[in-house]
């Protein structure tokens, strides 16, 4: 992220903290990535409001931010829609969309990228996470992802089904390294974890790490942008060469 770009979410997120104190109710972001909620959370000291963080399910990667004074905090409505893109027939499509083609279509609609959250492929096309005011927009404008015909209606599953179930791993490294478990638990080298690591693209708990001797211990969550994450569930004592197991449930 660039300074100048980094400079204007900061005095986003301090007039929208600001506007909450004074105003009394949440003031809502649009969807962050995870380097821009990083900068928000390293700001967190210098806002006069609460902050929250959601994407619309457990585990979401996009999340929009809530600023609240403290005695709202418990009842945030919060404005996040979960819609189904709808393939309307699907039996002679020579290819089915991915995740880039529906993508490129909601940008399509002439809206920027920081409208929509994250996005699912699923049986009957794809699921994905805006804001509340862009619903009927979205519905009204989309009806075409490459050569597929689809209309977007309301998703009525269980948004947090949408990741899928995890595979359980079970993790052996010579210590609780962020480098070593990463690579272990991604099926990576030491090396190519730690390059991930160095590159911005790792976080623990969803805020960004960039130490790859970073400590880890059970109940964190590692997030690698563009390879899934990974959730530490238990910590199994070690073996007899010394080294440390970990019950860990892997997603992507």
């Amino acid at each position: 992220m660039e300074a100048k770009d980094e400079k204007r979410l900061i005095s986003r997120f301090l007039d929208l903290a600001g506007q909450a104190d004074r105003q009394g109710y949440p003031q809502f972001s649009d969807f962050l990535d995870t380097a821009e909620q990083d900068l928000l959370l390293r700001q967190a000291n210098r806002l006069e409001a609460g902050v929250i963080l959601e994407g619309g399910y457990e585990g979401a990667e996009r999340r929009i931010a809530a600023f609240c004074p403290s005695f709202l905090q418990e009842e945030i409505y919060w404005p996040i829609r979960p819609l189904l893109i709808r393939l309307r027939d699907s039996r002679f499509l020579k290819k089915r969309p991915q995740h880039r083609d529906y993508l490129g279509s909601l940008l399509g609609c002439g809206i920027e990228r920081r409208m929509i959250g994250d996005i699912f492929l699923v049986e009957e096309g794809a699921v994905f996470f805006t804001l509340q005011e862009m619903e009927a927009y979205l519905s009204e404008s989309l009806h075409q992802v490459g050569a597929a015909e689809v209309e977007i209606v309301p998703f009525e599953g269980d948004v947090n089904a949408l990741g899928g179930d995890g595979r359980e791993v079970v993790i052996s490294v010579a210590s609780l390294r962020l480098d070593a478990v990463l690579g272990h638990g991604f099926g990576l080298s030491r090396n190519d974890a730690a390059d991930l690591i160095r590159a911005g693209r790792v976080q623990i708990d969803h805020r960004l790490c960039g130490k790859a001797d970073q400590p880890v211990a059970e109940g964190m969550i590692i997030t690698v942008r563009g390879k899934g994450r990974l959730r530490l569930k238990q910590l199994m004592g070690s073996s007899k060469s010394g080294r440390v197991r970990m019950l860990a449930e892997r997603f992507g």
